[in-house]
């Protein structure tokens, strides 16, 4: 009677394997990144569609003007302006004590940041976190600093539209800034050209030592955008270093953008 044979792969043969499996896998690894940051990037501009949305409802029921938020945000609020917690910007049980990683919702007392103040419209507190951000990243990348969630959102309203910054020179340089808060629409000359709220963090490193830093932007190529007239879309990075704060080797969007649609 004959032994049947059996056959077993060689070392050999399982290293060519498992080259080939590795090859692969670092071919298609990236594809699938850039495919779940597309599908991030479609659901959070699906968020801004709908706030935008509430944006509009907003401006019908206040006389055609735009919500009077106190700042860009809570957490530039405790940044820049730590006293004023207790000021123009003061709400029930926030202090500069207040945890700097806690969640703070949409339903605070007195409402006084854009998520509060649309709240009645919008109902839904997801909405204001993009997918590819979340409540537990720390503003500009800092630990020190709160969290997106304490911020009670990861979209940063447009406290002043400056033209002044950018580096590169505009016909409006030499204009005074516009706080867009509480301003009515029929004083933005294009409203469909001027940002309103868009994805944080908002800046691009486009060169060392900022790729290195836990600068990473919501989306690798642009932001989500809501402007005036309250529609919503993707606005691509120019991939230019902006040449001021916080870094010569970012692109800062606010600088090269803010001020668009406000001047004429």
């Amino acid at each position: 009677m004959r032994r049947q044979r059996h056959t077993a792969f060689t070392l050999i043969e399982l290293l060519v394997v498992i080259a080939v499996i590795a090859i692969i896998a670092a071919i298609l690894f990236p594809v699938f990144a850039a495919a779940r940051d597309k599908a991030r990037q479609a659901l959070c501009l699906s968020n801004l569609r709908q706030i935008g949305s509430a944006l509009h409802m907003y401006v019908q029921d206040y006389d055609e003007r735009l919500p009077n938020c106190c700042s860009a945000g809570r957490a530039w609020t405790w940044t820049w302006q730590q006293g004023d917690l207790a000021g123009s910007c003061a709400q029930v049980g926030i202090t500069v004590s207040t945890p700097r990683n806690r969640y703070l919702g949409p339903e605070q007392t007195p409402p006084r940041y854009l998520q509060e103040l649309l709240h009645p419209y919008v109902k839904n507190s997801a909405l204001w976190f993009c997918p590819s951000v979340g409540k537990d990243r720390y503003f500009r990348g800092d630990r020190t600093l709160p969290t997106y969630g304490y911020n009670g959102t990861t979209y940063r309203w447009n406290w002043l539209a400056d033209p002044t910054a950018p580096a590169d020179p505009n016909p409006y340089r030499n204009s005074q800034p516009i706080v867009p808060s509480g301003l009515a629409i029929a004083l933005i000359p294009r409203p469909a050209e001027a940002p309103l709220v868009w994805d944080m963090p908002d800046w691009n490193p486009v060169k060392a030592p900022c790729t290195s830093m836990d600068l990473k932007p919501a989306h690798a190529k642009g932001v989500n955008v809501i402007y005036g007239d309250c529609h919503a879309k993707f606005s691509p990075f120019v991939n230019r270093a902006t040449f001021v704060e916080p870094s010569p080797c970012l692109e800062n969007w606010w600088v090269e953008n803010s001020w668009k649609g406000f001047f004429e």
